[in-house]
């Protein structure tokens, strides 16, 4: 990994940010979307089910194919499929139709999502920071472009033809990320004689982090904790079952998914519906909603090594819970505004410092990554369609208790956020299944 950190740091980052521009420009457009298809509110939410629906068939194998291909190639393939699956919304015409393309597009954005994470894991550790919050930025920041897209496009009345046009703008820019992604470090290198070319890629890795961080008194523990990180990787072949950290991580990141789920599915329609705004106003708002989940996880590194894991996140789950109450109680447009914003900063680190989390738990390797992933994304799965539904009897803004109660959870289970240092906290791995 070492022969090329800082360049791989730059190819993560613009693959996360073409994934959040791609989805960004495409879920600013659901109102679009609704309007073009004649849906209803529950209808519209069984479509997007099929997001998460996909995103699950594939999440469980997508440590297997990084393990088997390498997430170089996963990410290439799943980029050029995802891009084309999004493109696909535009011309779907029917919601049954919308349901299938969708499942399609979530399996390849999954893989995409899983791969990607564990790239930035593994040069994270390599370079012994807390680099995940800025690698979900760089999302964020792909996002807030991509529905700043969206909102032009419904101000100025465009149709669904942008859609393809900068879905294709995402896939050159994800696969020239992925081209620089380096090989990930796996139990399988000690078995084809990898051990020391490892050895020296995470010492090289670490010196090109300890380099730029300008000391050569941080450089050298820099430079043990990235050897003992491949240690643990060839002599732990990761584990069968699933641990109880995991899932107790899963969950914490199922809270983070819906809670930012939720918005980018349902925000845009709560203003539109519930507040009576324009169409052009839900899309600036789930703009702005992104600005400040950008904003929160650009700071959310620092946050981190400042105040540690489980504190940053405690604090973003209590804030974003707040906001929520603050857009579906307040009749004030400008206060349904404040409350998005303060929505984005609250859910910025949840997600990313799960997975942060999940790359430490000892001896499992990439399949850690995999299983907080997938249970995750079961947010997307059950998350749409009930509050669809719950929508279609109570209203959205009450179906929207729903993340609430879920961040609540998200409160009780945060000390198993905390850091895992030279060992430590191990007994909470104990394998459950």
């Amino acid at each position: 990994m070492g022969r090329d950190v800082r360049g791989s740091v730059l190819a993560v980052l613009v693959v996360f940010a073409s994934s959040g521009f791609v989805m960004g420009q495409a879920l600013a457009r659901v109102p679009a979307v609704r309007d073009h298809l004649g849906a209803d509110t529950g209808a519209l939410g069984l479509a997007l089910m099929g997001m998460g629906l996909g995103s699950l068939l594939a999440m469980p194998f997508t440590g297997w194919l990084v393990d088997r291909f390498g997430s170089r190639r996963v990410v290439t393939v799943a980029v050029l499929l995802g891009c084309l699956g999004w493109a696909a919304v535009a011309a779907v015409p029917s919601v049954p139709v919308l349901l299938a393309v969708l499942v399609l597009t979530g399996t390849n954005v999954g893989i995409w999502d899983v791969a990607m994470n564990i790239q930035g894991t593994h040069v994270e550790q390599a370079r012994s920071r807390s680099l995940m919050p800025f690698f979900h930025a760089a999302f964020s920041g792909g996002a807030v472009l991509g529905a700043g897209s969206g909102a032009l496009a419904a101000w100025l009345g465009v149709g669904l033809g942008q859609l393809p046009v900068l879905a294709a703008v995402a896939a050159v820019a994800g696969v020239w990320g992925a081209g620089r992604f380096v090989p990930e470090v796996t139990p399988g290198d000690v078995e084809e004689g990898g051990a020391d070319d490892s050895r020296a890629g995470a010492r090289a890795a670490a010196t090109d982090a300890s380099a730029d961080r300008g000391s050569e008194a941080v450089g050298e523990p820099t430079v043990a904790a990235a050897e003992a990180a491949v240690a643990t990787a060839q002599e732990r072949p990761a584990r069968r079952g699933v641990t109880s950290a995991e899932l107790l991580i899963g969950l914490i990141c199922l809270a983070g998914a819906l809670a930012e789920g939720s918005a980018n599915d349902w925000l845009a329609l709560l203003l539109v519906d519930v507040h009576g705004a324009p169409a052009a106003f839900g899309a600036l708002t789930l703009t702005a909603f992104n600005l400040t989940m950008m904003i929160g996880r650009l700071l959310g590194g620092p946050a981190i090594e400042r105040f540690g894991r489980a504190a940053v996140v405690r604090a973003g789950g209590a804030l974003a819970a707040a906001a929520i109450l603050v857009v579906t109680l307040s009749s004030s447009l400008a206060l349904a505004l404040a409350g998005g914003l303060l929505w984005g900063l609250g859910v910025a680190t949840i997600f990313p410092a799960a997975i942060s989390a999940a790359g430490e738990v000892p001896g499992r390797g990439n399949r850690a990554i995999t299983v907080v992933s997938t249970i995750a994304y079961g947010a997307f799965l059950f998350g749409a369609p009930t509050i669809g539904l719950l929508a279609e009897e109570i209203g959205l803004d009450r179906a929207l208790f729903l993340v609430v109660g879920f961040l609540a959870l998200l409160l009780v289970l945060s000390p198993v956020m905390r850091e895992k240092r030279g060992g430590r906290d191990r007994a909470a791995s104990s394998i459950v299944g």
